[in-house]
């Protein structure tokens, strides 16, 4: 008998340790993706020739979360449409691929260059850290934030290419624009910073 009691009683004892190592891989499952993490299953997907002729990443405003739970990735396609060609990521598979005009919240519709293209493999600054860069400035100030629209392009005069984050936080059930960030995708410094928490924050 105390023999069989051993194994039983050395797994009552693991057993909340091994619940415990479960618990990061399950928390992460959860968490919306990070662009890059959606950036090598659209790099299979693009124009041949293509691959380091990226035009755009955007991250769409998400109804679930913070942050974007689709990817979209534009390449210069020369042999198609417009030149363009857009594919989008979601639960790390691709779910659609489109030729020709680009929609981008807000902004409508948007025309890229070939001038415009860069090589994905250069950029170091993921959406996540973009995000907390910005964050950490602390100019969301007290503003409740709800989601958070990106877009990865070669905007202006900079050489690289940067991160456009437009911010929206909830005011009493309504969703309002409280700016804009932009952040370089490969040196991760501050482009531009004009967040007005108060949209947000403000009784009238």
């Amino acid at each position: 008998m105390k023999r069989r009691l051993v194994p039983i009683a050395v797994c009552i004892l693991f057993a909340p340790l091994l619940s415990f190592a479960k618990t990061p891989q399950t928390r992460g499952r959860e968490r919306p993706p990070t662009a890059f993490s959606a950036l090598a299953v659209a790099q299979q997907y693009a124009p041949d020739g293509s691959q380091a002729k990226m035009l755009a990443i955007i991250g769409p405003r998400s109804k679930t979360a913070l942050t974007p739970t689709a990817w979209e990735f534009v390449y210069w396609n020369p042999g198609g449409w417009k030149h363009l060609k857009r594919i989008t990521v979601v639960g790390g598979q691709v779910r659609e691929v489109r030729e020709g005009i680009i929609d981008v919240a807000r902004r409508g519709i948007v025309r890229y260059k070939e001038s415009q293209a860069f090589d994905p493999s250069r950029l170091k600054v993921d959406s996540d850290r973009a995000l907390q860069v910005i964050l950490k400035t602390g100019a969301v100030g007290n503003a409740r934030l709800s989601t958070v629209l990106f877009e990865l392009a070669r905007m202006g005069e900079e050489g690289e290419p940067c991160w456009e984050l437009r911010f929206y936080a909830d005011r009493r059930g309504i969703e309002a624009d409280i700016g804009v960030a932009r952040v370089g995708a490969i040196s991760g410094k501050i482009l531009e910073l004009r967040l007005n928490p108060s949209r947000a924050t403000n009784d009238s």
